[in-house]
């Protein structure tokens, strides 16, 4: 902790940005700070496994931006339950490392991949929404290279930010005074710096300008649109496609319903963490009182990024809302719609194996209520 450039400042491996020891926050605050992360992180990890079985489950009408979705669920999970912890365990005694070298050398540099897949993955619905909306893609080409753009994302994550680290990341056993320290060592200032500033900008800055142009230029497509269709009716009255003209100019409006939330709430709970890494490079922040209120704000708030947005989708999709509620109350006839009757059946074949059950239009309610009773008879 003596010298700031030996540390890294990408998410994880931040908690070595923090200066001062941990005598200087009170016990009360940390107990408060520790409980209130425990709360994100478990509203956080139980949004986002919700998230995947809809998105996963729902095969029958999967598309690229379920994909994508499903591909950032899976790395806000990633940062809620390997990054922080991680975090924790670091901050907790910088010079008593107690996971050993492997850990230190591997995994700890590994988890920064999660943060740049959960960019890259906005950043990828984004672009999807507009190639779909404004340029006409269809969903099936659309979906054909979702899996090589989520592969693409993984890929640039860990080239830009596991891989420097990988190169200056130090595993230092002192027998003498019984220190272990896991922590990079840059070989000298400039470097530190170029790592710093190639973060911020290809994982925040040029992803919010590209985001918010995507979304503007969509914006005025589906306005145009909607005028366009509002001219056509005045003049020439109603006409054969308009039903589904009006459907397609809602499909897209919910989905801007759906991401505007989003990236708003990337935008907002990155900033302050990217402006404490920046300066952090020019400045020697040991020097600031109370710096660790500043550092512990910035970790909340990038928690929050991860555990908030299962939460925007249940507030803004009525069918994301339909579906929690369904997995939450384990509703048997609506929970994986497209597939309920197979689903009905395989119960029945499980629950009463000598009994053969009826064709998959008939009956479906008496036998799902059937499942249901010998179940519960089982488990109570």
């Amino acid at each position: 902790m003596n010298d700031l450039n030996n540390n890294a400042s990408y998410p994880t491996n931040t908690s070595r940005l923090m200066p001062a020891g941990p005598e200087l926050e009170p016990k009360y605050a940390e107990t408060m700070r520790l409980s209130f992360s425990a709360i994100i992180c478990s509203i956080g990890i139980v949004g986002n496994i919700l998230v995947i079985i809809i998105t996963g489950g729902n095969r029958a009408n999967k598309t690229a931006v379920h994909k994508y979705i499903l591909n950032l669920a899976i790395a806000d999970i990633g940062v809620l339950a390997i990054c922080y912890p991680l975090t924790l365990v670091k901050a907790a005694d910088p010079l008593h490392w107690p996971l050993g070298r492997v850990v230190c050398k591997v995994l700890y540099p590994f988890t920064d991949i999660f943060f740049s897949a959960s960019i890259g993955s906005i950043v990828a619905v984004a672009i999807d929404r507009h190639r779909a909306i404004v340029r006409g893609m269809t969903a099936y080409r659309s979906l054909s290279i979702a899996k090589w753009v989520i592969l693409s994302i993984w890929l640039a994550g860990f080239a830009s930010a596991v891989v420097p680290v990988y190169f200056v990341m130090q595993f230092i056993e002192n027998k003498q005074n019984g220190t272990v320290d896991c922590t990079p060592r840059w070989p000298n200032n400039l470097t530190f710096a170029l790592y710093v500033f190639s973060l911020s900008i290809f994982w925040y800055i040029l992803p919010l300008i590209l985001i918010l142009w995507v979304y503007r230029q969509i914006a005025s497509k589906i306005r145009a649109s909607k005028l366009l269709h509002r001219k056509i009716n005045n003049m020439c009255g109603s006409y054969r496609n308009e039903k589904k003209k009006k459907k397609y100019d809602t499909v897209n409006t919910k989905a801007m319903k759906i991401l505007v939330p989003v990236v708003i709430m990337f935008a907002v709970t990155m900033f302050p963490f990217h402006v404490f890494r920046l300066v952090s490079v020019f400045v020697d922040i040991r020097r600031v009182k109370y710096i660790w209120v500043v550092y512990n704000i910035c970790t909340i708030l990038l928690l929050t990024n991860s555990a908030a947005n299962p939460i925007i989708y249940s507030l803004v999709s009525e069918e994301f809302r339909q579906r929690f509620k369904e997995i939450l109350y384990f509703n048997c006839k609506h929970f994986a719609k497209n597939r309920r009757e197979d689903v009905v059946i395989i119960l029945f074949r499980i629950a009463f194996p000598y009994h053969q059950p009826c064709h998959p239009g008939q009956n479906v309610k008496r036998m799902c209520n059937l499942t249901l009773s010998f179940f519960k008879s089982v488990i109570l």
